[in-house]
């Protein structure tokens, strides 16, 4: 899943007060992965699923302000050629 911002995944889990331990528990992936996503490792970024995204995205959208909700559209729908 190239070109798809750790960072944008990072703020959403800061802004929806979810430690990355939890939020890898929540989601089922190791609290290292939460981290690699974060960084933007390329390796990991590379092997990011949609299931990933959209469980981190589940779990922090209702907590997230109305702009964030839109920035993460936003990114989705560039991603995806929209």
């Amino acid at each position: 899943m190239a070109n798809f911002s750790g960072t944008e995944l990072k703020n959403l889990r800061k802004e929806a007060g979810f430690t990355q331990r939890e939020l890898a528990s929540r989601i089922g992936i190791s609290r290292e992965t939460v981290l690699a996503i974060e960084n933007d490792r390329p390796q990991t970024m590379d092997s990011l699923s949609l299931e990933v995204v959209n469980s981190w995205w589940l779990l922090c959208r209702q907590s997230v302000c109305e702009s964030s909700q839109l920035s993460f559209k936003v990114q989705i729908m560039k991603f995806f050629g929209m």
